[in-house]
């Protein structure tokens, strides 16, 4: 991302660009997806797993 900021560049410039980016971009949550997926496997052991496949 670019965020251009006219001359002369000055601490104020920087600051209200920045607060205008954080304002722009909304703030995402992944929690709603934490457990949905339910296949009875353990996390570690089933990357052990497809790992071993590759080789």
């Amino acid at each position: 991302m670019t965020i251009e900021i006219k001359a002369p560049v000055t601490k104020e410039k920087v600051q209200e660009a920045i607060d205008l980016l954080s304002k722009e971009i909304p703030k995402k949550s992944l929690k709603q997806h934490f457990g949905k997926l339910k296949r009875n496997l353990e996390g570690l052991e089933y990357q052990k797993k497809v790992r071993d496949e590759w080789v």
